[in-house]
């Protein structure tokens, strides 16, 4: 049985994204990538959120949350999600094999040379000097998910759930599929905590909305009512008055 190559999310990714937009992505990727799966997943990031506007930061984080959890290299899987994100099965394959083309290309090519060059001290300086940019481009793409966990956590649980998964990866050494899967279940509870008690202060907030507006009609009407008793309690006086004062000048006149 054939699977239907539609990619399910391509309405929320703005219509029909180009054939070409992805291939020229996949392949920037493969071939301006250096240093392994850490290195390529600023340029995917780059790619796919900020270039083309595929998916937003949160779930291009989840992604790279899960791609580590799952075996194999985080290059390919992040290019198959992608593929697949924007094209369907097709997509998925395709984004595969023109993410890893110019890579093994390299190697059959190059292969005589990389033996010869691997001693040189000019390759090994352009190696060395490669390192730091991949750890800057690394903490830049860690500081801008901390903010965007912090937007939904609060500073203070998002320092804290960074501090523990760094005991826990670090000196704890658990595996980083354990790490995400404790992560995931943390957030689902935060999060259904967080509606609860904002559906409640909103609650709280109508219903003291709602009394306030039955207060002041009752009020205005007690108003309204005083002051037309009180005017129609002074009509009556005065008219008493004039008439009292009609009735004595007629008497007068009869003297």
């Amino acid at each position: 049985m054939l699977m239907e190559n539609t990619a399910p999310d391509e309405k929320e990714v703005g219509g029909m994204v180009s054939w070409w937009n992805l291939l020229v992505a996949m392949f920037r990727t493969g071939i301006f990538t250096y240093g392994g799966g850490p290195a390529v997943i600023p340029l995917m990031r780059h790619e796919a959120v900020r270039r083309y506007s595929w998916m937003e930061d949160e779930e291009f984080g989840e992604i790279v949350a899960l791609a580590n959890a799952l075996p194999g290299p985080i290059a390919t899987k992040l290019a198959a999600y992608l593929g697949y994100r924007v094209k369907g099965l097709l997509g998925a394959v395709l984004a595969v094999v023109v993410h890893i083309l110019p890579s093994s290309l390299a190697m059959i090519v190059l292969l005589g040379s990389l033996y010869a060059l691997k001693s040189s001290r000019v390759v090994a300086g352009m190696i060395a000097a490669v390192k730091p940019v991949i750890v800057v481009m690394l903490g830049v793409m860690a500081y801008e998910f901390g903010a965007s966990a912090s937007r939904g956590l609060g500073w203070l649980f998002a320092a804290v759930a960074d501090l523990l998964a760094l005991v826990l990866l670090g000196p704890a050494n658990v595996h980083p599929a354990l790490v995400v899967l404790a992560a995931l279940l943390y957030g689902s509870v935060h999060l259904r905590v967080v509606d609860a008690l904002r559906a409640r202060r909103l609650g709280i907030g109508a219903g003291s909305g709602e009394q306030g507006a039955n207060v002041q009609p009752t009020e205005t009407v007690a108003g309204g009512r005083g002051g037309q008793s009180e005017g129609g309690d002074q009509g009556r006086d005065d008219q008493e008055g004039h008439n009292g004062a009609g009735t004595s000048g007629e008497e007068e006149g009869s003297r």
